[in-house]
């Protein structure tokens, strides 16, 4: 990945928000809106339970030609065919996730300053997720760093920079603005009444924005 791939709309599917929502339903109006870009986030189930949904999800995205990441589950990704892993500060450094996963396979990691980055960055991380920009529910205990911070890794950033933390279609001209070349949304989407509907107006906003 090259720090010009943009990445635009990048949704976690978190699988306590999406609750009895059908995953099959919500992935193909997400695919449908144009959505290349997913994580899919279940911090409760076992290992089998996590895989036997990849092998519902997984499908549906190569077919579309979009990547799938996995949150945490560094052991699960050659062993389901999903396009990489996301990991969070404190976890598994990536040097070593990079042994377990691949050569040619995404890895993720979440950052909340620019010294956060560059460790990350020269660890070999493939993108930067960075927040909380806003306060989340998603994550209550998520530090806030508001739009400055975001700028202030953006500035610094040698690989995409996906935005994260309590974005939405109010908000996320602002994120872009601050040079986010993704946003990553969870909540404001898998709870919207009209799911493809919003993922469009936000990718709608997101290239609207002249720094995308």
């Amino acid at each position: 990945m090259s720090p010009a791939m943009n990445i635009g709309l990048y949704v976690i599917l978190d699988k306590k928000i999406l609750a009895r929502k059908s995953i099959e339903s919500v992935i193909g109006q997400l695919l449908d809106a144009g959505v290349t870009w997913f994580q899919y986030r279940d911090k409760s189930s076992s290992d089998e339970e996590y895989s036997r949904a990849l092998a519902t999800i997984i499908p549906l995205c190569r077919g579309a030609g979009a990547k799938l990441i996995l949150n945490d589950r560094v052991e699960l990704v050659r062993a389901t065919g999903a396009d990489g892993i996301h990991i969070g500060q404190g976890d598994m450094p990536v040097p070593e996730a990079r042994r377990i996963v691949g050569p040619e396979e995404v890895i993720g990691v979440t950052v909340r300053s620019v010294d956060d980055a560059l460790s990350a960055e020269s660890s070999g991380a493939d993108y930067l997720a960075v927040g909380a920009v806003y306060a989340t529910e998603t994550k209550p205990e998520a530090p806030v760093i508001g739009l400055e911070g975001l700028s202030a890794v953006c500035r610094c950033a040698r690989v995409p920079v996906v935005a994260i933390g309590g974005i939405d279609e109010n908000n996320v001209r602002d994120v872009v603005r601050a040079g986010a070349s993704g946003v990553a949304v969870a909540s404001a989407i898998l709870r919207a009444r009209d799911i493809g509907g919003t993922a469009r107006k936000i990718m709608r906003l997101i290239k609207e924005c002249p720094t995308v």
